[in-house]
């Protein structure tokens, strides 16, 4: 016989929403092993003593997590989803008769109370301050990468600016082994009465022009190959390859080269928490000679893949040239030497120039295959602190290179795919690095959890 199911929605009943949330559901897992109650301290300096009682700050929080948890975009569809959904509900502690906070509150906040605040990204420390008590996060390995944001701006509406150059502060730890270098060179030049060859090492131009988008100047233009042009954001990555957890999460336009921030990201890391990292593992983006030597300023030991040397036109390359460190000066096929002549900057790198003589070139068996046709002799420009750059180069041949880039490969990529596709980082509905910034620190959130989660069950 054909049943009916008859209409029992309104009868009185005592229910407990607790029984409805499965016991292997993520946000009861999340609920028992992670007390948020610091978040009231963290909180309380944005709050009057006087005047009405507020919505809870952690209810706040908590469904702001949900939205990144469960790749909720819209705060107007969180705010429906947490309605009708009895396990969000338990987890923000609300009853079925409570009234959802209204999306606009989020807005509100983030405009009046929060606005340059640090409170979210004092909260994400928090948690890893926790993983690092516990052991989850040991710093041994530390791999790094950056993933593109799509900004909420139009293409179309762009302007050409005129800024003034503002180098990070890894390219000026080179500064006083320039001015030491000078120093030398000098000397050895006044005691042996020679004149100084060679140009000036002139600074750069210090004003650039850029191209900014009207309706948010603070993204920039992605412009790499088998990446999306137009306007992105750049979330720099650090993960630590013990158990995944993401350490530090720093965006930026998309037009800032990767490794600009890499170095000062580390030190952020080693000051705010105290971490002893070992050793770092990143892609050949981040192979110059001044990341070798803001890592070795950090006493931090780096694993990155090294950029291909090449030369144009199948010239010789200055690795068959021998150095010889006691002259400071290189020694070519033919059996010349070519002296360290003078510094010289590009794109905010100093390099050391050796040089041959133009008429012991101009007889060289070798002159074609060395340097071409239209140029009178041979020059090598060395990278200050170019040792360290080789020594990178030689690691790269050993077991720990191939692992840690194995680890690279597997925590960056992966991360990126999850949080892209899982936790709202595939593009961006809000503008201005303030508030790209708390996307970021979010989605990086709701993945470290879940994978705290699965280390502490």
């Amino acid at each position: 016989m054909m049943g009916r199911k008859e209409d029992s929605q309104n009868k009185l009943e005592f229910i407990d929403l607790n029984d409805f949330v499965p016991s292997n559901h993520i946000l009861r897992q999340i609920k028992e092993k992670i007390d948020f109650a610091f978040i009231y301290e963290k909180m309380e300096n944005y709050y009057s003593k006087l005047g009405r009682k507020s919505l809870d700050p952690v209810l706040l929080f908590k469904m702001l997590l949900i939205g990144y948890l469960f790749n909720i975009e819209s705060e107007r569809e969180l705010e429906q989803e947490v309605i009708l959904n009895i396990g969000y509900r338990w987890f923000l502690g609300l009853d079925l008769s409570d009234p959802v906070p209204d999306h606009s509150t989020f807005s509100q906040n983030r405009r009046r109370r929060f606005k340059d605040s640090t409170v979210f990204q004092e909260i994400f420390d928090h948690i890893i301050r926790l993983c690092i008590e516990k052991g989850f996060v040991t710093g041994d390995v530390i791999v790094t990468d950056s993933t593109h944001i799509k900004a909420s701006a139009a293409k179309d509406k762009v302007q050409k600016v005129t800024v003034e150059k503002s180098p990070s502060q890894y390219l000026n730890t080179l500064e006083e082994e320039v001015k030491k270098i000078e120093t030398e060179q000098e000397k050895k030049r006044k005691d042996s009465g020679k004149k100084k060859r060679g140009r000036e090492a002139n600074d750069d131009p210090t004003l650039k022009t850029i191209t900014v988008f009207r309706t948010d100047s603070d993204s920039g233009v992605l412009n790499r190959t088998g990446k999306p042009s137009g306007p992105h954001y750049l979330a720099h990555t650090s993960i630590d390859t013990k158990n995944g957890i993401i350490v530090d999460i720093h965006p930026s336009a998309g037009n800032i080269n990767d490794c600009e921030p890499f170095v000062e990201r580390l030190n952020v890391l080693q000051e705010k928490f105290e971490l002893d990292i070992k050793n770092v593992g990143a892609d050949r983006g981040y192979d110059t000679a001044p990341i070798h030597h803001g890592l070795k300023k950090l006493e931090i030991t780096g694993y990155i893949s090294p950029i291909k040397s090449g030369t144009a036109f199948d010239t010789m390359s200055y690795r068959e040239f021998k150095y010889n460190n006691d002259t400071d000066s290189y020694i070519c096929p033919n059996n010349k030497e070519l002296p360290f002549t003078h510094l010289k900057k590009s794109k905010g790198q100093y390099s050391k120039i050796y040089s041959a003589k133009a008429k012991e070139c101009k007889i060289c068996p070798f002159r074609e295959k060395c340097f071409g046709k239209s140029s009178s002799k041979r020059t090598i420009a060395r990278p200050i602190a170019h040792e360290l750059t080789e020594a990178n180069l030689k690691r790269s041949k050993t077991d720990e290179y191939r692992q840690i880039q194995k680890q690279r490969r597997v925590w960056c990529e992966g991360t990126f795919g999850t949080m892209k596709t899982k936790h709202n980082l595939y593009k961006t509905y809000k503008r201005g690095i303030q508030k790209i910034l708390e996307q970021c620190l979010f989605s990086a959130l709701a993945l470290n959890l879940k994978r705290l989660i699965k280390v502490m069950n």
